[in-house]
């Protein structure tokens, strides 16, 4: 099995440790040299970023980078199960991988930040609650993710007739970040993502140990299952919301229409 996808799951780990670098590294301007001065401004950037990706990696893996994306696409989209365990563990170690670099250049300067304002550098690149409400964090998480997903559904699915092109897609999705970023970022950080989270939280962890910051509160206070737990089960509930309402709402007519389409498609395939 690993022999046959090994270029999917390749694919996965490239496109999360890009999106990583180049989304995540933005916190860099943002949080520590103030040359982007807002959530706003943060939300834009990495919605380009990952709009980037999404360009570049789809046609290898998908472009999941995502866990919970994984799962829905398992349960409701008829990606292969026996996949998603690799996807998550390629998706996790990703997103830790393209945090390194940023480690790498920018260590000294975060160092510099760290004694100047007493911040710590090993806590930037993941999650947390700026306001401590960790429950409506978590409803929060639930419904970005739900939107995400469900929006992934739908720009994809035939059935739907104003879709946007292909070539519109990663700009779409790269909008849709945008918007949860900008909606909940300063609320619950906006994860909408497990492996977004966990990946960097092991690399500034490591980091931490070795640079003698405080590590404690990084698995100490239980608020990073929030971040693992949440971004799945919105995920699913994105699936939900669109095979099981939204379908069922279309028109009878478009939806044979289009179903006839996809059978056509898969029949030229063949």
């Amino acid at each position: 099995m690993l022999k046959e996808n090994w270029k999917g799951i390749l694919g996965e780990f490239l496109g999360s440790a890009f999106i990583s670098f180049w989304g995540l590294g933005f916190v860099v301007p943002f949080a520590v040299t103030g040359y982007l001065t807002n959530m706003y401004e943060f939300a834009v950037w990495f919605g380009i970023a990952f709009a980037i990706t999404v360009v570049a990696f789809a046609p290898i893996s998908g472009v999941h980078v995502n866990p919970g994306v994984s799962m829905a696409w398992a349960t409701f989209g008829g990606f292969k199960w026996k996949l998603v365990p690799f996807y998550i563990v390629a998706q996790i170690l990703g997103w830790g991988a393209g945090i390194v670099p940023i480690y790498l250049i920018y260590g000294n300067r975060m160092d510099e930040w760290a004694q100047a304002t007493g911040g710590n550098p090993a806590t930037l690149f993941y999650c947390s609650s700026p306001t401590g409400h960790v429950l409506s964090g978590a409803f929060l998480e639930v419904a970005m993710t739900m939107m995400l997903t469900f929006a992934i559904f739908v720009l994809l699915d035939k059935r739907i007739p104003n879709k946007p092109s292909p070539a519109l897609f990663p700009i779409a999705i790269g909008a849709i970040i945008s918007l949860d970023i900008a909606f909940g970022g300063g609320y619950s950080g906006a994860c909408i993502n497990t492996a977004r989270d966990l990946g960097p939280r092991i690399v500034g962890y490591i980091y931490g140990s070795i640079k003698g910051y405080d590590v404690s509160t990084i698995f100490g206070d239980g608020q990073w299952l929030m971040y693992i737990i949440a971004p799945c089960v919105g995920a699913l509930l994105g699936g939900v919301l669109h095979y099981f309402v939204i379908i069922k709402l279309l028109p009878k007519k478009k939806e044979e229409a289009a179903e006839a389409e996809v059978k056509a498609e898969a029949a030229e395939e063949e």
